[in-house]
C-alpha cells in the first residue's frame, strides 16, 4: 500500500505543476468619444426653403424637396405658382388628381447636433377647399432599430390667406435624421412656402 502511494506521488505532484496560471482578464479600453457641437438656439439652414429653386428637368417636386404618395405616383399634382407667394416669387402646391389619402413634400436632414434639441418647424401656408384631414407642416423623426418612426403635424382645412404654421418636437437623442415638410390629408388645394427650422433647446454632451 506505501509502495503504490510513493509511486502516484510523482505523478500528483507533476499534475499539480501543469496547472495553468489564473488569467486575468483583458478590459479593452475605450477611446473617450469627442463631444458633439450640438446646434445652438436659433435657425437651421434647410435647402431651397421657400421654392425659388428651378427644378431639374422632368422633375415633378422642387429642387432640394422629394414628393411622396400613398400608393398611386400620379395620384396628386405638385407644382409651382408663381401667382402668390410670402417670400420670393412663387410658392409650391400640392391638390389630388385621384383618390388617394395623402401626399407629403419634405428633405432629410442627417445632423447630429441636432439630437437632443427641441425644435420648431414653421411653414406659410394657404388652403383652398381642403377637406379630409387638413393640409399644413409635418415632420418625422427616424430612429435606427426603431420600427416607429415619431410623426409630427398640425392640420387645418381654411386659411384666410397666408398663414404662418408650426410643429414642435423633441429629437431624440439616438436619432439618425429629421424629415420635415408639409403634407396634404385630404381634398382641395394646399400651397405653402417659407419653410424655417428653429432650435429652441439645445441638445447636451452627457457628463
Amino acid at each position: 500500500m506505501m509502495r503504490a502511494l510513493l509511486a502516484a506521488l510523482p505523478l500528483v505532484v507533476a499534475g499539480c505543476a501543469a496547472a495553468p496560471a489564473p488569467v486575468t482578464p483583458v478590459v479593452p479600453v475605450r477611446a473617450a468619444q469627442p463631444p458633439i457641437n450640438y446646434a445652438p438656439a436659433g435657425p437651421v439652414a434647410l435647402r431651397n426653403p421657400s421654392f425659388e429653386m428651378e427644378p431639374g428637368a422632368g422633375a415633378r417636386c422642387a429642387a432640394r424637396w422629394s414628393c411622396t404618395m400613398h400608393a398611386d405616383p400620379k395620384s396628386f399634382r405638385f407644382f409651382a405658382d408663381a401667382s402668390q407667394s410670402t417670400d420670393g416669387k412663387r410658392s409650391f402646391c400640392v391638390e389630388p388628381v385621384t383618390k388617394e389619402p395623402w401626399a407629403i413634400v419634405g428633405q432629410g436632414i442627417l445632423d447630429k447636433s441636432l439630437n437632443g434639441a427641441r425644435v420648431r418647424f414653421t411653414l406659410s401656408v394657404k388652403l383652398d377647399k381642403v377637406g379630409g384631414q387638413g393640409a399644413g407642416p409635418w415632420a418625422q423623426v427616424q430612429r435606427a432599430g426603431v420600427a416607429a418612426r415619431p410623426t409630427f403635424q398640425k392640420l387645418a382645412k381654411d386659411s384666410h390667406g397666408w398663414e404662418d404654421q408650426s410643429v414642435e418636437f423633441d429629437v431624440p437623442a439616438d436619432a439618425t435624421s429629421v424629415e420635415v415638410g408639409a403634407t396634404l390629408r385630404g381634398t382641395g388645394r394646399a400651397c405653402f412656402d417659407n419653410a424655417r427650422l428653429e432650435v429652441l433647446r439645445s441638445g447636451k454632451n452627457p457628463v
